[in-house]
C-alpha cells in the first residue's frame, strides 16, 4: 500500500498537471476539457513512445522494488536491466540520428525540419523499440505476473511524477547579475572534452559563455563553457523570464520545455521540431565535466541527474 505521503503528493502533481494545462489552454489553444481527461486517464505504460521502463529502472530504488515485486532471481533481474540498456542505445542512436537532420538543416524552417525528421521515422522507430521492450521484459516474468507490469509501471509513474513535482530543486536568483536554474541534465560527446550544451543556439554563437553547474545533492561545483546546442530544442531560453522567452512563453521560468513534455504531456510531448521526448533534460555535460562534479559514474548508470545551473549573462 502506498504511503500517505505519496498519495497526497500524486494529488498535488494532478492538480499541477491540471494548471498547466489550463495555462496553455488559455494561450496556445488547447481544449481544457481534452487535457484535464487526459491528465486523469494517462497511463505511461500505454504510451506507444514513453521510454517508461527503462526510465523507471535507471533507478535502482525501483530496481530492487521491481525485482521483490516480482519475485526475480538477480540473474533474471540482470536480463531485464539488458533488456532496458539494449532500448537506452537504440533511443540514443536515433535521437544522434535526428540531431544530425537538424544539424544539417542550417536556415530551414522549422516546418521544413519536422517534414525531414517526420521522412526519417524517428517516431516510428521509438514506437518499436519502445514496444520490443515492453515484450521482452513481460517474457522475462513469472507466467502469472505479466499481467502485472502494466499497473506496477502506472503507479512507479505516479509517485515518480508527484516526486518531480514536490521535491523539484526550487529555482531562485542567486544575485542581479545572474540567475540560477535547477534542471535535469544529461550526458554527450561534445566537440571539445570539456563543454556542456543549452537549448538555444543564441548562446552558443554569442561565443564566450561559461556557466557554473551544481550538482544537486553532492555540493561539488565547476564552470565550463557552452559550445554546443541541445537537448532536444535550440530556441528554448528557460533561464529567462517569459517575457524574453523566444518560445514556450507560458511555461514558468526555469522550466526547460523538455521537461514539461516528458512529465506532464506540453507540447503533446513532443520538442521544437515534433520529436517525442524521451528525456527531461534542460542540460547536457561531456562526461570530463561530470567527473569535475564527481557524478560521472551516477550519469552514466543512470542517464540523468540533477543539477543547479547558474546563468551570469541574465540581467532581468
Amino acid at each position: 500500500m502506498r504511503s500517505f505521503r505519496a498519495r497526497v503528493a500524486r494529488h498535488i502533481t494532478g492538480l499541477r498537471v491540471a494548471l498547466v494545462l489550463a495555462t496553455v489552454a488559455a494561450g496556445g489553444g488547447l481544449a481544457l476539457a481534452g487535457g484535464l481527461a487526459w491528465a486523469q486517464s494517462y497511463s505511461a505504460y500505454s504510451d506507444p513512445e514513453k521510454p517508461v521502463l527503462s526510465y523507471l529502472l535507471s533507478d535502482q530504488r525501483n530496481v530492487d522494488e521491481f525485482q521483490k515485486e516480482f519475485g526475480l532471481s538477480d540473474e533474471r533481474v540482470q536480463q531485464v536491466l539488458d533488456v532496458v540498456h539494449k532500448e537506452d542505445a537504440t533511443l540514443t542512436e536515433e535521437y544522434d540520428q535526428s540531431e544530425q537532420i537538424v544539424d544539417k538543416s542550417e536556415g530551414a524552417s522549422r516546418t521544413q525540419i519536422e517534414d525531414k525528421i517526420s521522412d526519417s521515422d524517428f517516431d516510428e522507430k521509438v514506437k518499436q523499440t519502445v514496444a520490443q521492450t515492453k515484450s521482452d521484459v513481460k517474457d522475462l516474468l513469472p507466467d502469472d505476473r505479466a499481467k502485472d507490469l502494466k499497473s506496477w509501471v502506472d503507479g512507479q509513474w505516479q509517485d515518480e511524477t508527484a516526486t518531480y513535482s514536490t521535491q523539484s530543486e526550487p529555482t531562485y536568483q542567486v544575485s542581479s547579475r545572474g540567475y540560477s536554474c535547477g534542471v535535469w541534465a544529461t550526458y554527450y560527446n561534445g566537440y571539445t572534452r570539456y563543454e556542456v550544451a543549452l537549448p538555444h543556439k543564441r548562446i552558443k554563437f554569442a561565443g564566450g559563455r561559461k556557466v557554473r553547474i551544481t550538482a544537486v545533492g553532492k555540493g561539488t561545483r565547476t564552470r565550463a563553457p557552452v559550445k554546443e546546442v541541445g537537448p532536444w530544442n535550440t530556441r528554448d531560453n528557460y533561464w529567462n523570464s517569459r517575457k524574453y522567452r523566444d518560445m514556450w512563453k507560458d511555461l514558468p521560468r526555469c522550466t526547460p520545455e523538455a521537461e514539461a513534455a516528458f512529465y506532464d504531456n506540453y507540447n503533446h510531448g513532443k520538442d521544437q521540431f515534433g520529436r517525442e521526448v524521451l528525456n527531461p533534460a534542460g542540460f547536457d555535460m561531456t562526461l570530463r565535466v561530470a567527473r569535475r562534479l564527481h557524478v560521472a559514474h551516477k550519469i552514466k548508470r543512470e542517464g540523468r541527474i540533477k543539477v543547479r545551473v547558474y546563468y551570469p549573462w541574465v540581467r532581468r
